[in-house]
């Protein structure tokens, strides 16, 4: 009979991980492991019960994490077109591939409401909202809220909604931020009502209501430091332009505050806040002159602001939404006018057009880091165990990874 092919891929995986592996010390087994793609580290599972143990244990899940983060490696773009998700590969930039989310989409549009650590947050028009590992392939259906209710006899209906996603790192985590908004009949007065899922918790609360008007709807929050952050106003101006500002939500305290904004900026533009190189950046579109964006190199400190790069008018580019920087720094890609993907070369300050097969005519793109962070964290109490273990960790890490990878073909 004829061994299946799968079968027979996984047996030359095991001989040649274990030949290769076999007389390494374990920590540099670890270091090794730590740095591949997460597509690779699923396939090493089904090796041996000690690897799996080790690539689903909380530690090698964080170091991995911390190396790709630390290396900017296995990098992603997530595009949006209607119901559909697509995933390009930051290292080649060739094929957009479609992916299967786990959520029904009716024929209607998918949204994505937010971006961290590998995590996606996807939601459909039926207000279904799912918490997705798209390189792992799991997700969590997060607990429904009740319908939206006028707030008292003088408020009119929900007319706005965003959300935002970020980490908790003080209590280990993820966390949902949903902003509602209902207006008064008289136009004049709003609320905007703020609740929080918590994914460890697995469980909405509302908080203290936000002192600030929504510029955007379904705009999804840009998480920086530890702090979700969107455009807002103070005040409903609906017969002049308003003075628009950021404000930070801060997943762990759970406060809200505004961001400084550049000191030389012209306020005569509408602005829209965006994510680079590990820094806050603002992008400022003029009707005159162009796009310009601004990064905050040191969070909080308004003296920090700095102009990148501007687009002119001569460019033909009405939208700019940067993305990530090039590997050596020098060249910024962005999602162009919803329609293309380009480099801004910061030198000399050309735009270049990026070939991508298969990418959709209209999207919009956000950047996501490949992971093995579960959807189903352990219990606190869990957790505590194992630190309360730590003393012993080590040893027992190199115990079973000496005896593991001797592995018995």
């Amino acid at each position: 009979m004829k061994t299946p092919k799968s079968t027979v891929d996984t047996t030359q995986l095991q001989i040649q991980a274990s030949m290769a592996l076999a007389e390494l010390p374990p920590e540099v087994i670890v270091d090794i492991l730590s740095r591949l793609p997460v597509c690779l580290l699923l396939r090493f599972r089904s090796i041996a019960k000690p690897w799996r143990s080790l690539i689903d244990s909380s530690y090698f899940v964080d170091l991995h994490l911390t190396q790709s983060a630390e290396s900017k490696s296995h990098l992603c773009l997530i595009l949006r077109k209607d119901s559909d998700l697509y995933c390009i590969s930051f290292d080649s930039l060739n094929d957009a591939v479609e992916l299967n989310h786990p959520l029904m989409c009716y024929s209607n549009r998918i949204r994505v409401l937010g971006s961290c650590n590998g995590l996606l947050c996807i939601c459909n028009v039926a207000e279904d909202i799912a918490f997705w590992n798209p390189s792992t392939k799991k997700y969590r259906i997060l607990p429904s809220l009740p319908s939206d209710r006028k707030r008292d006899s003088n408020m009119c209906l929900c007319g706005a909604r965003v959300y935002g996603l970020g980490y908790d790192a003080v209590h280990d985590d993820y966390k949902l931020v949903r902003i509602s908004q209902f207006i008064g009949l008289d136009y004049l007065s709003f609320v905007s009502e703020v609740r929080v899922y918590s994914l460890r918790n697995n469980a909405w609360k509302r908080l203290e209501d936000m002192p600030y008007v929504l510029c955007y709807t379904r705009k999804m929050g840009i998480l920086v430091n530890g702090c979700v952050h969107w455009v807002v106003t103070r005040n409903l101006e609906l017969d002049q332009h308003p003075t628009e500002l950021v404000i930070a939500f801060d997943v762990t305290n759970e406060t809200c505050r505004e961001v400084p904004m550049p000191q030389n900026m012209d306020k005569k533009c509408q602005i829209d806040v965006g994510y680079l190189g590990e820094c806050l950046c603002i992008v400022a579109k003029y009707e005159d002159k162009g796009v310009d964006v601004w990064t905050l190199k040191e969070y909080g400190v308004k003296e920090s602001w700095s102009k990148l790069f501007t687009v002119s008018q001569t460019q033909r580019i009405k939208s700019v939404r940067p993305l990530v920087y090039s590997k050596n720094g020098s060249e910024v890609l962005f999602e162009q006018d919803h329609e293309n993907l380009a480099w801004f070369d910061l030198k000399s300050q050309r735009v270049k057009s990026v070939k991508v097969r298969g990418l959709p005519d209209l999207f919009e793109a956000v950047v996501c880091m490949e992971s093995l962070v579960s959807v189903h964290p352990c219990r606190r109490e869990d957790k505590k165990k194992q630190e309360a273990a730590g003393d012993m960790k080590n040893k027992k890490r190199d115990d079973f990874l000496s005896q593991g990878f001797k592995l018995v073909l």
